[in-house]
Order: C-alpha cells, then sequence, then structure tokens
C-alpha cells in the first residue's frame, strides 16, 4: 500500500466510525477515544508531527471558516438554555422557524422533549431540518460550505420550506409546551438576520453566544456541553481528512467527474454528499467539503457549492439523533433527501 493511500485511509476511516457511534447514548465518551486513537494513527504514519496540532488551521488556510464554527457550535449549546420560541402557527412551521433561528440540533433536542412519540420527535426534528436550511446560523453547512453564495442560500430556502412541509408534525404530536420567552425570541431573531451578512456572522454569533449567556439564569434547559464536545471532535476529524489528502482526491474526482456528468452533476453530488453526511456527521463534512472546494482550482465553485450544501444540510441526522429518535425518522428523512436531489435536478437545468 503506498503512503497516500495510507494516509488516506487512516484519516478518513475514523470519520465513519464517528457515523456509526452517534446514535449511542455515550456517544461523546467514544468520540473522545476516537478522537485520540484518530491523532495517534496519525501520526505514526506521519501524517502529521506533534508541531502541527496549533499550525494546522493556519496551514490550510481554514483558520476564519473554523473561527466561524467554533462559534456556530457555542451558540447552538447555548440556545438550548433558550426554550421554545414564541411563534405563532402550526407545529411544522414553528419547528421549521427554531431550525432557522437556533439551528437544526438545538431546535431538535428541545422540540423533542415536549414530543408525545418517537415518531411525533422524528416529525419536529426533521422541521426543524428543514428550518436549518433558511438562513445562515441554522446548519453547518449553510455557514461554511455557501458561505460566500448567496444565491445559494437564496435557492435552498425554498426546499428547506418544503422539507419541513414534509415531515408537517401535527398538533397531537407534542404533548407538552411551554410559553415562549420574547427576550430570547428577540435576541435570536436578530442573530439570524444578522448573520446573513458574510462579514458579520461570526461577530453575530458571538453576539448571541454572549446574550443568551446572559438570559441563560433562567434557562428553560442546561447549555448542552454534550453536542458542543460532539461537533469538537468531528471539526478535529474533518481537518485530519483533509491533512491526510483525502480533501484534494475529492476535488480532483469532481473536477474530473464535472465535464461528463453535465447537468447530472449537481443531484449527483446532493445524493453522494447525503449519504457520506449519514455515515458520517455534518459538521464534519461541512469542514471537510469546504477544504475540498479550496483545493478545486481549475473548477468553478458554484459548479460544487450547491449540490454539496444541499446534500450536507439534508442528509444529516444530527436532528433525528438529538431527538432520540433515528429508526423512527428514516423514513422521511429519505423522502426529504430525495426532495433534494430533485431540487439539484431543477437547480442544473434553469
Amino acid at each position: 500500500m503506498t503512503p497516500i493511500v495510507s494516509g488516506i485511509l487512516v484519516s478518513t476511516l475514523p470519520l465513519l466510525a464517528l457515523g456509526l457511534i452517534g446514535p449511542w447514548r455515550w456517544r461523546l465518551p467514544a468520540a473522545t477515544v476516537l478522537l485520540i486513537g484518530a491523532l495517534g494513527a496519525a501520526l505514526g504514519v506521519g501524517i502529521i508531527v506533534p508541531s502541527d496540532v496549533w499550525a494546522v488551521p493556519q496551514g490550510l488556510g481554514m483558520h476564519g471558516t473554523l473561527l466561524t464554527a467554533l462559534l456556530w457550535t457555542a451558540f447552538g449549546a447555548v440556545a438550548r438554555t433558550a426554550g421554545p420560541l414564541r411563534i405563532a402557527g402550526p407545529p411544522w412551521l414553528v419547528a421549521m422557524a427554531m431550525g432557522a433561528g437556533l439551528g437544526e440540533i438545538a431546535a431538535a433536542a428541545i422540540l423533542s422533549a415536549g414530543a408525545s412519540s418517537p415518531k411525533g420527535a422524528a416529525r419536529l426534528a426533521l422541521a426543524a431540518a428543514g428550518g436549518g436550511m433558511i438562513g445562515r446560523v441554522g446548519d453547518p453547512a449553510l455557514l461554511l460550505v455557501a458561505a460566500d453564495h448567496p444565491t445559494v442560500l437564496v435557492g435552498l430556502a425554498p426546499l428547506g420550506i418544503a422539507m419541513a412541509w414534509i415531515a408537517r408534525p401535527k398538533a397531537e404530536d407534542v404533548v407538552s409546551t411551554a410559553p415562549g420567552n420574547p427576550v430570547r425570541a428577540g435576541v435570536i431573531g436578530a442573530v439570524a438576520v444578522a448573520a446573513l451578512i458574510p462579514a458579520v456572522t461570526p461577530w453575530a454569533l458571538l453576539g448571541g453566544v454572549l446574550g443568551l449567556g446572559m438570559l441563560s439564569q433562567d434557562g428553560r434547559g442546561p447549555v448542552d456541553l454534550t453536542s458542543m464536545g460532539w461537533q469538537l471532535c468531528a471539526m478535529v476529524l474533518g481537518m485530519l481528512a483533509i491533512v491526510g489528502g483525502a480533501a484534494e482526491q475529492a476535488a480532483y474526482g469532481i473536477e474530473w467527474g464535472a465535464e461528463l456528468a453535465d447537468w447530472l452533476g449537481p443531484p449527483v453530488l446532493v445524493l453522494a454528499s447525503g449519504i457520506l453526511t449519514a455515515c458520517t456527521d455534518s459538521m464534519a463534512m461541512a469542514v471537510f467539503w469546504s477544504g475540498a472546494i479550496d483545493r478545486s482550482l481549475g473548477l468553478d465553485p458554484m459548479v460544487m457549492v450547491p449540490g454539496l450544501t444541499a446534500g450536507i444540510a439534508a442528509g444529516g441526522l444530527g436532528p433525528l439523533i438529538a431527538a432520540g429518535s433515528v429508526r423512527a425518522g428514516l423514513g422521511i428523512w429519505a423522502l426529504q433527501l430525495g426532495l433534494a436531489v430533485a431540487w439539484a435536478v431543477v437547480w442544473a437545468l434553469l
């Protein structure tokens, strides 16, 4: 086995293992052990050296991207304390709005606490996942992969609404509700709107973390440290896959295939990235594909960005894991991913 192949295998197999332990109750300790083992294996085969620990983000040219990802992770963890938002309307609309403003993971965790059944929790979580495709702070794919492409954000909004409608939680899916907090809702709404401006996004997230942190004394739930720790592990594993050369090879493969695929390129990217994300993690894939796009020097980023963004956002199982309803929601999740593939066909033909 050549050093290139062994390096790619050592740096990417931990991502697949991350997907396997995602639904576990003790997933954070397992992810920590996996991360330590992955770093040890990478050191053993020479992919990284100890001095790279602090230099890798700068060397990859992704320090700004990773800082934004860290702030998004912290925002989602603190947003868990906000509880339900005061939004009038049917449950699917409320779940969609919470996914757009709080982030799909935090919204799914909050909503599932008042669900009447695992199926109801799955519907609420997947409606929140649809909302995560509206705006910038709902999903790591929109935050990182589509960061500099506002047309993609606009184009994905109808898909997010359609995905939330497909999930369509009903009134009977919710057995307990708590009154919303208008102050927190105002902070979250301001963050969601300000984050639409790329240059302001990190500052908006920082302001949201600080604002919700100050309001957390009477919080409806705890700061979600487990999800935050998990996503930090996912980020590091995503970076490790880039360092190991997998992102460069993926970019080369997409460049080669784009010439042959023509209009089929975006739907194929949606399906492939959606399945890969389901088998790994949304945050890890957002980091990984951001690195791949940076390394695709011979291809217009807009050939890759729409399909990859939609695939990561639609394919992630994070909301279902947060709601504890993976099995109950797989059928609706598959329908949502199929809808994202259909959206990509329309995008490519327009």
